[in-house]
């Protein structure tokens, strides 16, 4: 708990990504409602938890299925860059009209696939998972979304601590050269280092995209509230992290440990603040 584990480079640039991803998250959704408000107003009760909590196990099967079974880089490779596509088309049709948001989107992959660097990997990561969050928590009331995170809150600890699959997953991924996670290297100048020479060292930090996608989705789900709603549950999302961050550098030894614990808990005391304030 020393001050030099906060003010350095690395946890300030994770600081930043995640606070960012959490309010980016709601700068699309208010574009997105004030485009087509009709169209995101009729698919707000559109989903409930038990039908995401049935997607989210069967997906979770099928990758582990792919990596123990099939173990073909391309496939993992393939479903990674369908989810990125497919965040990259949603961010920028929030901000941009036909044929415009195309250019954006080829302008993006153009520069993801030339530079291939950590800096670019990770502004592709951040406006993929904000708008994948926007998806979802404009699909669900904030009473589904509460539910959802505590079910993968519990899941997340059984899955690093227990089972100890999730690190298989993590590990099994990083081998196919997928990074679906931010990058966190530990100093500036190793911000454009090439995605290909990362590997979970003591160079680089992970947060994976479920850690950021899965407090945003109740930050979106929020503005069917309020816009306090929503800012306040974001504010508990970063404390969250913060957090999360504490527990990480405190460990005895350093090990893979579940984010999404710490990470939801200052989530809901965001969101549960809103009501104690108003």
């Amino acid at each position: 708990m020393k001050l030099r584990y906060f003010f350095n480079f690395s946890f300030l640039f994770e600081l930043f990504l995640f606070a960012f991803t959490m309010y980016l998250s709601i700068g699309v959704a208010l574009s997105l409602l004030q485009k087509a408000p009709t169209q995101t107003s009729a698919s707000a009760e559109g989903l409930s938890a038990w039908q995401f909590i049935i997607m989210f196990i069967v997906a979770t099967v099928i990758l582990l299925v792919i990596l123990k079974y099939f173990k073909k880089p391309w496939l993992i490779q393939g479903l990674f860059y369908l989810a990125i596509i497919e965040g990259l088309l949603f961010f920028s049709q929030a901000f941009f009209d036909w044929p415009n948001f195309l250019y954006v989107v080829a302008f993006l992959l153009l520069s993801w696939a030339f530079y291939r660097n950590i800096f670019i990997h990770n502004v592709i990561i951040v406006l993929a998972v904000s708008a994948i969050a926007v998806i979802f928590g404009l699909n669900f009331m904030p009473s589904a979304v509460i539910l959802i995170l505590l079910f993968l809150a519990i899941y997340d600890f059984w899955a690093v601590y227990k089972t100890k699959h999730m690190v298989k997953m993590f590990s099994g991924i990083a081998k196919a050269k997928v990074h679906f996670s931010l990058i966190i290297p530990q100093s500036f100048k190793s911000l454009f280092k090439k995605t290909k020479t990362v590997s979970p060292s003591i160079e680089f930090m992970f947060l994976g995209t479920g850690d950021l996608a899965l407090p945003a989705i109740l930050v979106v789900s929020s503005l069917k509230i309020s816009q306090l709603t929503a800012l306040l549950t974001a504010l508990g999302a970063v404390c969250g992290f913060v957090f999360l961050y504490i527990l990480f550098i405190t460990q005895k030894k350093r090990a893979p440990m579940p984010g999404l614990p710490p990470i939801i808990l200052g989530t809901l005391l965001g969101f549960l603040a809103y009501f104690l304030i108003v």
